[in-house]
């Protein structure tokens, strides 16, 4: 059986199936495809590219359905039913948003609308626990499992201070994703430890409780005029659909952005970050679902991780414009973008 890639029209516009390459084949019987239905928040991102490659080097046949809300969660309930109808052998939800309408948190499942039965992997998802969906040993306790994306906050902060030294760390933050809540949370508690003013600006919410875009540049410009040393953007759905008018906004302001996820220093301009990479993020995720589908695993046996290694990366071009280069010890360790 021949090697092949194949996407089919799956009726939708921006939706569909793929069939990734592997071995076909099991003691001369055809091997039926690993069917999962993937909800995705903004389109795809370099984690799909490493969930895929990692199924297909390890020659697992997988068929992917892949659905986007678009960075509209409303949509997911409409998914929840098409995924039930599909009997699909499991469902991988992308960011917190997503998978907290897809799963429910812990304490407030309703099988009516919540996925109960079939297996959850997540992927993108800074604070399990603080959404809810895990407790502290990273164990769900139910279908659900998956892969954190957040490099922990006292190695973020050893990161900003490798590059210079600070005293004032403002964060803009959306207040109606927990994740985000939970990072400031714990930025706080480290201010009060290690002793720096962290200017906390939450962006606010209109009448659907969704956060106001329109109000970005306003509170970028006040951010500035408190004069932080670092403007911290968090692992946030909202700032990261926003990421170049919000780092473009910043530069403007001759104020250096320090970036928790890559995509802010790939497709944005944030000055430098400690982050995980997103294709390694998709691999770990694929390794959750071969560990359910193929090793028979239970998810609530499966602890969510975060990955081992992370990048430090400083985006050159920004560091020129903002003529705040980082020492030669960090570029020695550090990847240089530009």
């Amino acid at each position: 059986m021949s090697r092949r890639r194949s996407l089919l029209a799956a009726g939708l516009a921006g939706m569909a199936v793929a069939v990734l390459p592997g071995a076909g084949f099991a003691q001369g019987k055809p091997v039926r495809p690993l069917r999962i239905f993937m909800i995705l928040y903004r389109g795809e991102t370099d984690v799909e590219k490493g969930f895929r490659d990692y199924f297909a080097s390890r020659q697992i046949v997988v068929e992917l359905i892949v659905r986007d809300v678009e960075q509209d969660v409303t949509r997911v309930a409409a998914l929840v039913t098409e995924a039930r109808a599909l009997q699909v052998d499991l469902i991988y939800t992308w960011g917190t948003p997503v998978t907290l309408a897809v799963v429910g948190k812990s304490n407030a499942v309703d099988p009516e609308r919540h996925v109960t039965t079939i297996p959850v992997v997540f992927t993108m998802v800074a604070s399990p626990q603080g959404a809810g969906l895990v407790g502290a040993n990273g164990l769900s306790g139910r279908n659900i499992t998956g892969a954190s994306h957040v490099v922990p906050i006292d190695q973020q902060l050893g990161a900003i201070r490798a590059y210079r030294a600070f005293k004032r760390l403002a964060v803009l933050f959306n207040p109606a994703e927990p994740n985000s809540v939970r990072i400031v949370k714990e930025l706080r508690e480290a201010s009060e430890r290690d002793g720096f003013t962290l200017l906390e600006q939450a962006i606010p919410l209109d009448d659907q409780k969704k956060p106001n875009e329109a109000a970005l540049p306003a509170l970028i410009e006040k951010i500035a005029r408190l004069r932080p040393e670092f403007l911290y953007l968090g692992p946030d759905s909202f700032i990261g659909a926003n990421r170049k008018m919000i780092t473009e906004t910043a530069l403007q302001h001759h104020l250096p952005a320090f970036s928790a996820t890559e995509i802010m220093l790939r497709e944005g301009r944030a000055l430098f970050g400690l982050v995980s990479r997103y294709e390694n993020v998709g691999r770990l995720t694929a390794y959750k679902v071969e560990q359910i589908l193929v090793g028979k695993i239970r998810p609530q046996e499966i602890a969510v991780e975060t990955l081992a290694r992370f990048s430090y990366i400083v985006n050159m071009s920004v560091a020129a414009e903002l003529d705040l280069y980082p020492s030669l010890k960090v570029v020695n360790f550090a990847e240089v973008i530009r």
